[in-house]
C-alpha cells in the first residue's frame, strides 16, 4: 500500500474474508483520506457496494461483523488525497 500515491489510476485488488480488516487497517494508516470502494459478494444474493474512507469502512465492518464475510473487490482512489 505504500506505493499507492505513485499511481495516478485507482488501484484494484481482491481481498478475502480473513484479510479485509488488515487491508483496511493498513489503508487507514497509510492513506487515511483515500476513497475506498468495496464490492462484496459480487453476483451473489448478498451483493453489496460500500464507499468511504478506510476508517469509515472499518467502522461499518466492526458494527456488523457479518459484513466481513465473503469475497471482496477493493478499489482505492488516492488521487484526491494529495
Amino acid at each position: 500500500f505504500e506505493r499507492l500515491p505513485a499511481h495516478v489510476q485507482p488501484a484494484v485488488f481482491l481481498e478475502s474474508t480473513h484479510r479485509i480488516m488488515k487491508a483496511l487497517s493498513a489503508l487507514a494508516e497509510l492513506h487515511p483520506q483515500a476513497k475506498v470502494f468495496i464490492a462484496r459478494e459480487l453476483t451473489k444474493i448478498h451483493e453489496e457496494l460500500l464507499v468511504g474512507t478506510p476508517a469509515e469502512l472499518i467502522e461499518i465492518f466492526e458494527s456488523k461483523p457479518v459484513k466481513q464475510k465473503g469475497e471482496f473487490v477493493v478499489l482505492v482512489d488516492t488521487s484526491e488525497t494529495e
